[in-house]
């Protein structure tokens, strides 16, 4: 299961009410960390807050963040990384 947080960060509206899946990824192992068994994720109107919040304070060379649209308008999913 995922803990999931929602935020509306001040960038909420520049997305347009589309929620996003953000997610960590150490880039070592390639996975996702997790917190007591809880995969470091969230879902969120404003990704780049959750990258920031996610990335403060790491190095950017071991993790990374990944972005997917939840319930993309194309009806399709489509996935992104961002360093």
């Amino acid at each position: 299961m995922n803990q999931f947080i929602v935020t509306n960060g001040t960038g909420a509206n520049a997305e347009e009410g589309q929620l996003f899946s953000v997610r960590l990824i150490d880039r070592r192992t390639g996975e996702v960390p997790s917190l007591n068994g809880i995969p470091l994720s969230m879902l969120t109107h404003s990704p780049r807050a959750a990258i920031a919040a996610f990335m403060r304070g790491r190095d950017r060379l071991l993790w990374r963040a990944e972005v997917e649209p939840v319930n993309a308008r194309d009806g399709g999913s489509s996935h992104g990384a961002v360093s």
